[in-house]
This record gives C-alpha cells, sequence and structure tokens, in this order.
C-alpha cells in the first residue's frame, strides 16, 4: 500500500515538476510500460470533421512510431478510427477490441486493426476524459501485448485524467498570460527565465537595457506578479504549452 502510495505521489511531482508537454508525456509512458504498453496518443475528441490544421491543435500526446504517426496523421485516419467514433458517445474506459467490436463500419476496423497492427500496436486502452464545458479529451494507450487487470486499470485511468488535466490547465493559463503581455514583454521574460540579465536580454533582442527594464516591470504589473521572479516563474511554467 505504503509502496503504491509513494509512486502516486512521485508521479504527481513529477508532472508538476514538468516544464514540456514531452515530459508529461515521459511520465505518462512510464506508468503505462509498466502494464506492457509501449505508445500513447491524447488529445482532445474532435465532434465533427476540422481541417487537419485543427486536428494537429487538438493534439497533447503522441509516442507512437514516427512512420504510423505520420500515416495517421496524414491521412486522416482520426475520422475512420472506430476508437473515436466510440468516444462520441462512451464516456468510460475500453479496451481497443471493444471499440472494434461495436463500430459500425467494418472497413474501417479493417484499414486501422490493420494497419496499426502492422507497427505492432494490436491492444490498447482508452481513457476518456470529459471536460465541464462538454469537450472530451482521451488518452490511448497501445502496445502488442498487455498485462492489465482491474488495478491496471485504475491507476491508468488516474494518471491519465491528471496528466491530461495538468496539462489543459497550464495551456489556459499560457493564453491568459499571453493575452495580458505584449510579445516583447513575454520574450523578455522567457530570456530571463533562461538566466540572462535585463544587457544580455537587451543586445539579444536589440533593444536598449532601460526598455528591457520597462518591459519585465510591465509584465509584472499586468501579471499581478508580486515581484520579478514570481512574473519569471509565470512565463517559465507557461512554456509547457509550446
Amino acid at each position: 500500500m505504503n509502496e503504491a502510495r509513494d509512486q502516486t505521489w512521485q508521479f504527481i511531482e513529477r508532472v508538476e515538476r514538468s516544464t514540456e508537454a514531452g515530459q508529461v508525456e515521459q511520465c505518462l509512458m512510464e506508468i503505462a510500460s509498466d502494464y506492457g504498453f509501449s505508445t500513447l496518443f491524447g488529445g482532445v475528441v474532435p465532434s465533427a470533421r476540422v481541417s487537419p490544421e485543427e486536428i494537429k491543435s487538438r493534439i497533447l500526446f503522441q509516442r507512437f512510431p514516427l512512420e504510423w504517426a505520420g500515416r495517421y496523421n496524414d491521412r486522416g485516419y482520426v475520422f475512420r478510427d472506430p476508437i473515436v467514433h466510440r468516444l462520441q458517445h462512451d464516456r468510460n474506459p475500453f479496451d481497443w477490441q471493444e471499440a472494434y467490436t461495436s463500430c459500425d463500419f467494418p472497413k474501417d476496423v479493417a484499414l486501422i486493426q490493420g494497419e496499426a497492427s502492422e507497427f505492432g500496436l494490436r491492444v490498447g486502452y482508452v481513457v476518456p476524459v470529459t471536460m465541464l464545458d462538454g469537450r472530451v479529451a482521451a488518452v490511448s494507450f497501445g502496445g502488442c501485448h498487455a498485462d492489465i487487470g482491474a488495478e491496471g486499470r485504475a491507476a491508468l485511468s488516474f494518471v491519465a485524467n491528471y496528466a491530461v488535466g495538468n496539462l489543459l490547465h497550464y495551456k489556459e493559463s499560457r493564453k491568459r498570460l499571453i493575452g495580458k503581455v505584449t510579445p516583447r514583454e513575454f520574450d523578455c521574460l522567457l530570456w530571463a527565465s533562461e538566466g540572462k540579465t535585463d544587457w544580455e536580454i537587451s543586445v539579444i533582442l536589440g533593444i536598449s537595457r532601460s526598455t528591457v527594464t520597462k518591459h519585465i516591470v510591465s509584465a509584472r504589473e499586468k501579471l499581478g506578479a508580486v515581484n520579478k521572479p514570481h512574473a519569471i516563474a509565470m512565463a517559465l511554467r507557461s512554456k509547457l504549452l509550446r
């Protein structure tokens, strides 16, 4: 029991300390690998056909073989994927096989199941994450073989929900932050987060040192930060949403 509790807190702490989406993805992958999964895909589920650019903006995590990821994205397989079909109406976690069996489009099943298996993706587990605004995100774990019982399902549901919620929180936080400060003010904060002095930032951006100072003071006031380090910390955390 203590070991499971420690693992939970270690996962939470690692996600909280992450400064980019790839690090959160790695935290998820390490838990998933305990149950035999080797890949994961996560994003906000489209409820209708949207542009490829919109699809890309919805992706949160993507740890697939590069060739399969390229094929899946470029050919718009998201609109033919039985898993996505099921997510339109099912908010409970489910196995890939359940999605294949319940799909009303046999050609889509043959396409996605057949081509995914070429890359060793034969079994999987999907965790839907329903948001308060009605949208649905999901994390799909996949692999060649998996050993997942009730305990594993519960663990994957927890980590998927926590990771998605954490990442979406940072996305929204960054939107609010960018909406308050100017692009140049934001640049100054980010360079300051890299340990650059006001003079070094002025050289990098091609502006005067006094202007850099004014930008940072202005950003701190707009963000309601108590001091310069607080404003820098807010900008640094926002880099999660590259």
